[in-house]
Protein backbone atom coordinates (compact mmCIF):
# COMPACT_ATOMS: atom_id res chain seq x y z
CA UNK A 1 0.00 0.00 0.00
CA UNK A 2 2.68 2.39 1.13
CA UNK A 3 4.05 2.05 -3.21
CA UNK A 4 0.88 2.48 -4.22
CA UNK A 5 0.44 5.58 -2.03
CA UNK A 6 4.17 6.54 -3.89
CA UNK A 7 2.83 5.35 -7.43
CA UNK A 8 -0.39 7.60 -7.82
CA UNK A 9 1.74 10.58 -7.49
CA UNK A 10 3.87 10.03 -10.44
CA UNK A 11 2.10 9.01 -13.99
CA UNK A 12 5.38 6.74 -14.99
CA UNK A 13 5.05 5.23 -11.05
CA UNK A 14 1.69 4.18 -12.02
CA UNK A 15 2.32 2.51 -15.09
CA UNK A 16 5.31 0.69 -13.69
CA UNK A 17 3.34 -0.43 -11.05
CA UNK A 18 0.10 -1.80 -13.04
CA UNK A 19 2.93 -3.24 -15.28
CA UNK A 20 4.66 -5.14 -12.08
CA UNK A 21 1.80 -7.14 -11.80
CA UNK A 22 1.17 -8.10 -15.56
CA UNK A 23 2.43 -11.39 -15.35
CA UNK A 24 0.21 -12.42 -12.09
CA UNK A 25 -3.07 -11.00 -13.66
CA UNK A 26 -2.25 -12.78 -17.31
CA UNK A 27 -1.85 -16.14 -14.91
CA UNK A 28 -5.24 -14.96 -12.96
CA UNK A 29 -6.83 -14.66 -16.17
CA UNK A 30 -5.81 -17.98 -17.55
CA UNK A 31 -6.27 -19.87 -14.39
CA UNK A 32 -10.13 -18.71 -13.82
CA UNK A 33 -10.56 -18.69 -17.94
CA UNK A 34 -11.71 -14.93 -17.97
CA UNK A 35 -13.17 -13.73 -21.22
CA UNK A 36 -14.71 -9.99 -22.79
CA UNK A 37 -18.11 -11.98 -21.55
CA UNK A 38 -17.62 -11.73 -17.92
CA UNK A 39 -18.08 -9.33 -15.42
CA UNK A 40 -15.40 -9.07 -13.06
CA UNK A 41 -15.36 -7.65 -9.46
CA UNK A 42 -12.11 -6.74 -7.85
CA UNK A 43 -12.62 -6.72 -4.11
CA UNK A 44 -9.61 -4.55 -2.66
CA UNK A 45 -8.53 -2.30 -5.59
CA UNK A 46 -6.49 0.16 -3.97
CA UNK A 47 -5.24 3.41 -5.25
CA UNK A 48 -3.64 1.92 -8.46
CA UNK A 49 -5.99 -0.46 -9.46
CA UNK A 50 -3.45 -2.77 -11.47
CA UNK A 51 -5.88 -6.03 -11.36
CA UNK A 52 -9.24 -4.37 -12.42
CA UNK A 53 -7.43 -2.10 -15.37
CA UNK A 54 -5.13 -5.08 -16.49
CA UNK A 55 -8.23 -7.58 -16.59
CA UNK A 56 -10.47 -5.29 -18.42
CA UNK A 57 -7.39 -4.49 -21.30
CA UNK A 58 -6.24 -7.70 -21.41
CA UNK A 59 -9.70 -9.86 -22.09
CA UNK A 60 -12.04 -6.93 -22.60
CA UNK A 61 -13.98 -8.06 -19.42
CA UNK A 62 -16.19 -5.29 -17.57
CA UNK A 63 -14.32 -4.62 -14.54
CA UNK A 64 -15.82 -3.06 -11.15
CA UNK A 65 -13.25 -2.19 -8.69
CA UNK A 66 -14.74 -1.97 -5.40
CA UNK A 67 -12.51 -0.41 -2.02
CA UNK A 68 -13.87 0.44 1.61
CA UNK A 69 -11.51 3.17 1.94
CA UNK A 70 -12.67 6.62 0.58
CA UNK A 71 -8.77 8.04 -0.12
CA UNK A 72 -7.75 5.03 -2.20
CA UNK A 73 -11.05 5.15 -4.46
CA UNK A 74 -10.41 8.98 -5.00
CA UNK A 75 -6.89 8.05 -5.93
CA UNK A 76 -8.02 4.79 -7.78
CA UNK A 77 -10.83 7.17 -10.16
CA UNK A 78 -7.70 9.65 -10.54
CA UNK A 79 -5.13 7.16 -11.35
CA UNK A 80 -8.26 5.04 -14.39
CA UNK A 81 -7.82 8.69 -15.26
CA UNK A 82 -4.61 9.20 -16.01
CA UNK A 83 -3.58 5.90 -17.58
CA UNK A 84 -6.43 4.63 -19.89
CA UNK A 85 -9.48 5.44 -21.22
CA UNK A 86 -11.55 2.18 -20.96
CA UNK A 87 -15.15 2.29 -20.56
CA UNK A 88 -14.79 -0.94 -18.92
CA UNK A 89 -13.59 -0.04 -15.84
CA UNK A 90 -15.45 1.62 -12.78
CA UNK A 91 -14.09 2.12 -9.23
CA UNK A 92 -16.99 2.33 -6.11
CA UNK A 93 -16.58 2.89 -2.70
CA UNK A 94 -18.33 -0.06 -0.86
CA UNK A 95 -17.73 -2.69 1.86
CA UNK A 96 -17.19 -5.87 -0.12
CA UNK A 97 -19.22 -7.97 2.70
CA UNK A 98 -22.08 -6.00 1.52
CA UNK A 99 -21.78 -5.38 -2.04
CA UNK A 100 -23.98 -7.54 -4.28
CA UNK A 101 -22.05 -10.11 -6.07
CA UNK A 102 -24.64 -12.26 -7.32
CA UNK A 103 -24.34 -10.85 -10.90
CA UNK A 104 -20.56 -11.26 -10.93
CA UNK A 105 -18.61 -14.22 -13.12
CA UNK A 106 -15.49 -13.80 -11.48
CA UNK A 107 -14.99 -12.52 -8.37
CA UNK A 108 -10.63 -11.74 -7.78
CA UNK A 109 -10.11 -10.48 -3.74
CA UNK A 110 -7.01 -8.66 -3.43
CA UNK A 111 -4.35 -9.73 -0.47
CA UNK A 112 -4.75 -8.12 2.45
CA UNK A 113 -8.70 -7.35 2.28
CA UNK A 114 -9.64 -7.16 6.03
CA UNK A 115 -11.94 -8.85 7.12
CA UNK A 116 -10.97 -11.81 4.64
CA UNK A 117 -12.40 -14.57 6.53
CA UNK A 118 -16.15 -12.80 6.90
CA UNK A 119 -15.74 -11.39 3.22
CA UNK A 120 -15.21 -14.84 2.14
CA UNK A 121 -18.28 -15.79 3.84
CA UNK A 122 -20.27 -13.80 2.15
CA UNK A 123 -18.92 -14.59 -1.05
CA UNK A 124 -19.17 -18.24 -0.91
CA UNK A 125 -23.46 -17.47 0.39
CA UNK A 126 -24.24 -14.85 -2.41
CA UNK A 127 -22.21 -15.48 -5.12
CA UNK A 128 -24.25 -16.94 -8.30
CA UNK A 129 -23.43 -20.83 -8.75
CA UNK A 130 -21.38 -21.30 -11.62
CA UNK A 131 -19.31 -17.47 -10.77
CA UNK A 132 -15.25 -18.17 -10.33
CA UNK A 133 -13.10 -16.62 -7.07
CA UNK A 134 -9.69 -15.65 -7.09
CA UNK A 135 -8.52 -15.45 -3.70
CA UNK A 136 -4.87 -13.76 -3.28
CA UNK A 137 -2.68 -14.88 -0.25
CA UNK A 138 0.32 -16.01 1.28
CA UNK A 139 1.62 -19.48 0.13
CA UNK A 140 4.05 -21.97 2.46
CA UNK A 141 7.68 -21.66 1.06
CA UNK A 142 6.59 -25.14 -0.94
CA UNK A 143 3.97 -23.21 -2.65
CA UNK A 144 0.36 -24.33 -0.92
CA UNK A 145 -2.27 -23.24 1.33
CA UNK A 146 -0.73 -22.37 4.38
CA UNK A 147 -2.94 -23.42 8.19
CA UNK A 148 -4.10 -19.82 7.87
CA UNK A 149 -6.39 -20.38 4.66
CA UNK A 150 -7.66 -24.45 6.02
CA UNK A 151 -11.16 -22.52 6.55
CA UNK A 152 -11.21 -22.11 2.57
CA UNK A 153 -12.26 -25.46 2.42
CA UNK A 154 -15.65 -25.33 4.48
CA UNK A 155 -16.65 -22.27 1.99
CA UNK A 156 -15.85 -23.63 -1.90
CA UNK A 157 -14.21 -26.09 -3.87
CA UNK A 158 -10.57 -25.46 -3.87
CA UNK A 159 -9.85 -26.18 -7.75
CA UNK A 160 -6.54 -24.73 -8.47
CA UNK A 161 -3.56 -22.47 -6.55
CA UNK A 162 -1.01 -20.82 -8.53
CA UNK A 163 2.73 -19.52 -6.83
CA UNK A 164 3.66 -16.40 -7.56
CA UNK A 165 7.63 -16.73 -6.47
CA UNK A 166 8.21 -13.26 -7.95
CA UNK A 167 5.84 -11.32 -5.77
CA UNK A 168 7.22 -13.57 -2.43
CA UNK A 169 5.21 -15.89 -0.52
CA UNK A 170 2.36 -15.57 -2.61
CA UNK A 171 -0.47 -16.95 -4.96
CA UNK A 172 -3.84 -17.06 -6.33
CA UNK A 173 -6.32 -19.80 -5.56
CA UNK A 174 -9.23 -20.57 -7.50
CA UNK A 175 -12.22 -21.26 -5.71
CA UNK A 176 -15.40 -22.38 -6.78
CA UNK A 177 -19.36 -22.47 -5.33
CA UNK A 178 -19.64 -25.83 -2.73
Amino acid sequence: MIIEKIAIKFNKLIIGYVEFYKEMIENEIKMANISIDDNVLHVGCGSVPATSILIAKKTGAKTIGIDNNVCAVEEALYCLSEITDSDNVQIKHAEASQFPVETFDVIVVSQGVEPHVEILKYIAQSMKGDARVIFRTNSSAEGKLTQNDVFLKNLFNIVKLVSHEEYGLSASVLLLKK
